[in-house]
């Protein structure tokens, strides 16, 4: 496994009703069956982190009016991070994923180096552990 260039990941929040419970992460933000994508702090600043979610969030609705990213529930709603620690608590992992000229943070968090969606055990966990780092709610 490549060394790592990350102490934290960081993940969108969009307005979907099930990613968020009671004003928290829900374990739903962390089951996809291609894997979860964050992005990696790769050392960089929070506010230069913050930035780049607003931007990778105003490119991937480019072309959507304000209703329909409402409606579809593509709303920019919260920015979550979780710790190196905390992924490795459950045992989770993640694997860099850069897309060529868009974002080279990206990442995949797997349930393991060879299995992709993480187990119902590690979404929950790592829910619970989530940090809002900013919230536009």
């Amino acid at each position: 496994m490549a060394e790592r260039d990350w102490i934290a990941i960081y993940r969108r929040v969009k307005s979907k009703p099930i990613f968020m419970k009671d004003g928290r992460p829900s374990s739903a933000l962390f089951k996809d069956s291609k894997g979860v994508s964050v992005d990696r702090d790769a050392g960089r600043e929070m506010d230069d982190i913050i930035s780049d979610e607003e931007r990778l969030h105003a490119l991937y609705t480019d072309g959507l009016s304000d209703e329909e990213i409402k409606e579809r529930g593509e709303a920019l709603i919260a920015i979550v991070q979780l710790t190196d620690m905390q992924c490795d608590s459950v045992e989770a992992c993640v694997i860099p994923d850069p897309i060529k000229e868009e974002n080279e943070y990206h990442a995949l968090l797997q349930k393991s180096e060879t299995e992709i969606q993480l187990s119902k055990s590690q979404a929950k966990a790592l829910a619970k552990s989530a940090t809002i780092i900013k919230s536009y709610a």
